[in-house]
């Protein structure tokens, strides 16, 4: 399992767990992280999945793109712990340790 995490912004702090993948937007219709208060992201702007044993950054043809390491990318590998932006909000996905 993992968590999607706001590390700046308005909604600093704010978690969303998930376990294969997750979609980041504006639109809670189309995306499971929502983050209405950044009108930089778009409806369906960026996904996180699980690849393998890895984690892939995709943008979804947002209008401001999606950046790691201060880089536009399209679609890219993402180590956990590693920020990334959406818009002008600043995220990043952590592994959590199964229970039991």
């Amino acid at each position: 399992m993992y968590l999607l995490e706001v590390l700046s912004g308005p909604l600093d702090g704010k978690v969303w767990p998930f376990d294969r993948e997750i979609t980041i937007g504006r639109d809670d219709a189309v995306a499971a992280a929502c983050i209405t208060l950044d009108r930089y992201i778009s409806r369906r702007h960026a996904r996180v999945r699980e690849d393998g044993d890895g984690l892939i950054l995709a943008d979804l043809e947002s209008r401001n793109g999606t950046r790691l390491a201060g880089e536009p990318i399209t679609e890219t590998p993402l180590a956990p712990g590693d920020p990334f932006i959406v818009g002008r909000t600043l995220l990043r996905v952590t592994r959590v340790a199964a229970a039991g």
